[in-house]
């Protein structure tokens, strides 16, 4: 089960996935500001797995006590 920060985060990842869209039909693949949103929905994917594994090793220490 996703924690509230995990459902937030979710949310803030479809918010910047579609302003990626946005860029991406405005200026190009390539153009500074499509890389730098796409830069950005990188670290917020990278933060969301962390905290689900984050979680995951909590609960796998807790069962080993």
């Amino acid at each position: 089960m996703a924690t509230l920060l995990q459902q937030q985060a979710k949310l803030e990842i479809e918010k910047k996935r579609n302003q990626l869209y946005d860029f991406c039909k405005r200026y190009g693949f390539l153009h500074s500001n499509t890389i730098q949103c796409s830069q950005e929905l990188d670290q917020l994917i990278n933060q969301l797995f962390k905290s689900f594994t984050a979680l995951r090793e909590e609960r796998y220490e807790y069962l080993i006590i």
